[in-house]
This record gives structure tokens, C-alpha cells and sequence, in this order.
């Protein structure tokens, strides 16, 4: 068996998406919480291009060419011991040509077994500058025929992994066909077996970036990142599905005009209900700490080893306005106050940070600083 690391990024890839990735392929193993195993037979590829080069007609367009490249490698000679795949020899051009070929084969095994994409209708998407100045590198069907999109890159440095990931961003999701999903599929291949193992980046960021550039679009994104500070990771998932309706309804309103005839919020209310719904059952589970007549809710981390307690909140009033999509909130003035063994830092947009140490004469936490 083959080896490679994959990290899905839990801050782009949707829950369901996540799901139906881990219950559709079976040969991923969770090592961590978004990290995997990834685990495939040398013999899929050499099936695969022996399928696809029957199809003469399509060189150039399908992935013969990056599976012909790469299939050499899976002799045994250039893969450590343990499995996990090294590129191991030859010229710095030829491994950066052969990096990008692996991870050209290795995205592509990825979504055919976490998607049912099939092989044959895996696609090369030509340079078109009437589309896009950027396009992404593939599209593939699944047995239901839904299209998905997604780019891909190879490196053998780390510290391009970053680079090339964004560029992958900026191409798959600038990509003007619709599709059931958009990855950017960023993959590194170690050129030595005492380096970084190898690890595939996937993300799929569940918000477009195509949304109107209101400061109350920018408002109701920045929000996605406080729900998480806070954790309410549930409200989160679906308060996020809430913003990809309200964008997608911005930019049919614009393109249609139909503001006038058509009541905005009736087409966002199934939307808006269940987050307020699911805010209202996970905020029983969190904590709550009031300074200088304000609530936040939030959660308290500790840190034992380091004699300190940590509350990380958001002020209610102001959150609850939030997930109405109701932007118009109380001003908060920016505040940091350090007093004995407490630190507390307030952000405008209602967030609170707040630091405690232990009392080391009694070894535990100052009952003062108690909530």
C-alpha cells in the first residue's frame, strides 16, 4: 500500500461536504482531528492508464499524460519503507515536473473515490480567456453526472505549500461554470524519508467569494470567525449555510432587479430560522461572564501548566443581532485593562478576551476572578 497525509482545512470545508468525503471513501484513516491516512494500491493508476489510453482522441485533455508520468514511480525504488511516497531521486527541474504530476494523479484519486468522479469523464479544462484569465486545472462528472471543478498542485517545498494554495483558491472558485464543488488540492512530496512526510491540503471554502462588496457582507463574514472564537461551532455550520443563501438571493437581485415585487427576507426565512433555532439550543451550553453591565457568552479554556485560565466571549446582546442579519450593532469601544492577576482585552465587534493566572499561594484560581 501507498501512503500520504491528507489535511482537510476545517475552516473552508464544509461539515456535510466533510461527511460525505469520510463516509464515501474508504480508504482515508482518521490519525487526527481533519487529518488522514490516505491509502491506495500502485495498481490503480497503471488501471487507469491503461483505460485512458484508449482514448486516443482525447490527449491533452484527460489524464494520460500525468498518470504516464507518475505510474514509473510506484516501483518500490523511490518510496521509503513504510509506504509513504518520496521522490527520491533525480534532478531538481524533473522532481518539480514529477511533483506535479503526483499531485495532478493523487487529487484526481481523491475525488474519485470521496465523489464517485469517474475516470473517464475527468477533464483538462482548456485556457479560455473569454471565461477566465485563471482557470482551474480539472472537471469531472459523478455517476449522477454533477460536475465538480478543482485545481491542482504539486510542490516538493514546504514553504510553497501556502503560495500555491491560494493561487489554487483564486482559480478554482473564479471559475465561472457552477458546480456541485470547487477544490483547491494543494499536495507536497518530500525528496528525503527523514524530512516532512507527505501531505495533501484540500479546501473548499463554503462561502463564495462572489458576493456583493457591502460593508455589511464584510460585517456578517467577520462573524463566521467570531462564532468560532467562541465556540459555537454548530450555529456556525448552519449560520453559514444562512450567508450562501443571502449572497446568492444579493447577486440574483442584482442581476434581476426584483427587489421591488419580491419581499427580501421570505426567501431567507427556512434559512434563518434554524440558526436561530440552533443558537438559541447551543448557547445553554456555554458559559457566560458579565463585566461592566455587558454578558458575553462564550467558553472558558484552562491551562493548568501555565496557571492560567482563559475566557473567550462575545457579547450577547450583539450576537444575537448578528444572526438575523441585522448589521446595525451597539458600538464597542476597543478596551484593555490589566488589573492584578486578570487581563481583559474588548474588541469593537463585541469580542472579549479575558486572562487569569492562578493564585499561587492557595494553588487554584483566585475566587475573585471566579465567574
Amino acid at each position: 500500500m501507498l501512503r500520504t497525509f491528507v489535511s482537510f482545512d476545517p475552516s473552508t470545508i464544509d461539515f456535510d461536504v466533510l461527511q460525505k468525503i469520510y463516509s464515501t471513501n474508504n480508504q482515508l484513516r482518521e490519525v487526527e482531528q481533519n487529518i488522514c491516512v490516505f491509502e491506495f494500491d500502485s495498481i490503480t493508476f497503471t488501471h487507469v492508464l491503461m483505460l485512458l489510453g484508449q482514448n486516443p482522441d482525447r490527449f491533452g485533455f484527460n489524464l494520460f499524460l500525468y498518470i504516464n508520468t507518475v505510474v514509473p514511480l510506484f516501483n518500490g525504488s523511490t518510496i521509503s519503507a513504510n509506504g509513504f511516497i518520496v521522490i527520491g531521486q533525480g534532478s531538481t527541474e524533473f522532481k518539480k515536473r514529477l511533483s506535479e504530476d503526483l499531485g495532478v494523479a493523487i487529487s484526481s484519486l481523491l475525488m474519485n473515490q470521496s465523489f464517485d468522479i469517474r475516470w473517464e469523464t475527468i477533464t483538462q479544462i482548456p485556457q479560455n480567456r473569454k471565461l477566465s484569465k485563471k482557470t482551474p486545472d480539472f472537471l469531472g462528472f459523478n455517476i449522477n453526472d454533477e460536475r465538480y471543478i478543482y485545481e491542482s498542485k504539486g510542490t516538493t517545498l514546504p514553504q510553497n505549500v501556502e503560495s500555491a494554495m491560494t493561487k489554487a483558491l483564486e482559480q478554482s472558485k473564479n471559475y465561472p461554470e457552477t458546480a456541485i464543488g470547487k477544490f483547491a488540492i494543494v499536495s507536497y512530496f518530500p525528496t528525503g524519508d527523514k524530512i516532512i512526510p507527505p501531505f495533501t491540503f484540500i479546501a473548499d471554502p463554503p462561502i463564495s467569494n462572489i458576493f456583493l462588496p457591502e460593508r455589511s457582507n464584510s460585517i456578517l463574514l467577520h462573524y463566521t470567525y467570531v462564532l468560532r472564537f467562541v465556540g459555537l461551532d454548530i450555529t456556525l455550520q448552519v449560520y453559514e449555510t444562512l450567508l450562501r443563501e443571502k449572497f446568492r438571493l444579493d447577486i440574483q437581485d442584482e442581476r434581476e432587479r426584483v427587489l421591488d415585487r419580491f419581499p427580501r427576507n421570505l426567501g431567507l426565512q427556512r434559512f434563518l430560522d434554524p440558526v436561530i433555532q440552533t443558537f438559541e439550543q447551543e448557547r445553554l451550553t456555554k458559559e457566560s461572564f458579565t463585566w461592566r453591565n455587558r454578558t458575553y457568552l462564550g467558553r472558558y479554556l484552562d491551562i493548568p501548566e501555565r496557571r492560567t485560565r482563559l475566557f473567550m466571549g462575545v457579547h450577547i446582546e450583539t450576537i444575537e443581532q448578528i444572526i438575523r442579519l441585522d448589521t446595525n450593532i451597539q458600538e464597542i469601544q476597543n478596551i484593555r485593562v490589566r488589573e492584578d492577576e486578570e487581563e481583559i482585552s474588548i474588541f469593537s465587534d463585541g469580542t472579549i478576551f479575558r486572562l487569569q493566572t492562578f493564585d499561587t499561594d492557595n494553588q487554584r484560581f483566585s475566587t475573585k476572578f471566579l465567574k
